[in-house]
């Protein structure tokens, strides 16, 4: 085999020094290279990178010592801003949150904003009350209030009464709670979370016709208890809390039973929804006063009605319902 040798010409050095200087450059974005409201910032230390998907992560650092983290989407638009360790410039607040948003009774709660996120449904808004405590707001694209939560604190009864329907007003189990702390209408169902006058931390589902499909207390669990405030942002809303109180396993998006396993005897085409007609509330209430607690998934199966349940003596046990949600049989787990 004949061996060459290549050599490389002064063109070919000048040609891949310039391809060098071109890399270099792509690394330390200018700030022309941003929306407006980013490039008005002047980020020091500032970083781009470009995801898969096309979207373009940014963070750079303010003046004052703030980062500000940002997501830019293939058409330049800046979708999402947050500050790390401090609160959004207010110019950019401007830019992404309209007017007549920051306008609404609602964003008098805030003392500061550290998030706002563009979605394609909603717009949400992150920040802190003037007591330090977090708040957050969404908004349709019609720029109407859908949701609010708030923690260490009540939802002031003005916003509560704009959040809710009538309907789901005067329903009684609305008046079980001593304070509400997030209110979310989504997809024709308004979700309800609080405290009870026990401090127990309680959660209720209702349609737009005011009618209970979840309804749920946090029993006291001793020092493990989740106190308000501590790790509850992230694990809140539809689906993400365990709740203690029978619950249909036909209702609700994303219900597939205690901790996301399908009702034992269920088939692979997934559990029998309960009659419209079962008040899973009464019965709650009912078996509660019994002294049952620890109340897993309510699911048909045939005939019958099954509920897992901790009873009196402290024992695991699944209950046999009739229709009308007396117990017909208790069984060991």
């Amino acid at each position: 085999m004949v061996m060459r040798k290549f050599t490389t010409s002064a063109a070919m050095l000048a040609l891949i020094a310039g391809l060098g200087t071109t890399a270099m450059a792509q690394t330390a974005p200018a700030a022309t290279d941003l929306p407006a409201p980013l490039a008005g910032l002047n980020l020091n230390n500032l970083r781009m990178e470009t995801k898969r998907d096309g979207i373009r992560e940014v963070d750079g650092r303010t003046t004052e010592g703030v980062d500000i983290e940002a997501r830019i989407d293939m058409a330049g638009n800046l979708v999402e801003v947050e500050a790390d360790g401090g609160v959004l410039p207010q110019t950019l607040v401007d830019a992404m949150v309209p007017a007549d948003l920051r306008g609404q009774p609602v964003m008098t709660l805030f003392g500061s904003i550290t998030e706002i996120n563009q979605r394609p449904e909603h717009v949400e808004i992150t920040g802190r009350q003037p007591t330090g405590a977090e708040i957050e707001a969404l908004f349709d694209r019609q720029n109407t209030l859908v949701g609010v939560e708030v923690d260490d604190a009540a939802i002031p009864a003005d916003l509560v009464a704009t959040l809710l329907p009538q309907a789901v007003q005067g329903n009684e189990v609305i008046g079980q709670f001593d304070r509400i702390e997030q209110i979310m209408a989504r997809d024709g169902r308004v979700m309800v979370e609080g405290e009870d006058a026990n401090g127990e931390d309680m959660r209720a589902e209702f349609d737009q016709d005011g009618r209970v499909l979840r309804f749920g207390r946090e029993e006291g669990r001793g020092p493990e208890r989740d106190r308000p405030g501590e790790e509850r942002r992230g694990d809140r809303g539809p689906g993400k809390h365990h709740e203690h109180g029978p619950r249909s396993a036909g209702h609700g998006p994303g219900d597939h039973g205690p901790r996301g396993e399908g009702p034992r005897g269920a088939d692979a085409r997934g559990p029998v929804p309960v009659p419209a007609d079962f008040d899973a509330v009464a019965v709650n209430q009912a078996l509660t006063q019994a002294g049952y607690k620890d109340f897993g998934f309510l699911r048909a199966e045939g005939p019958r009605l099954m509920l897992e349940a901790t009873n009196p003596q402290g024992e695991p046990v699944t209950l046999e319902l009739d229709p009308r949600g007396e117990v017909i049989r208790e069984t060991a787990r």
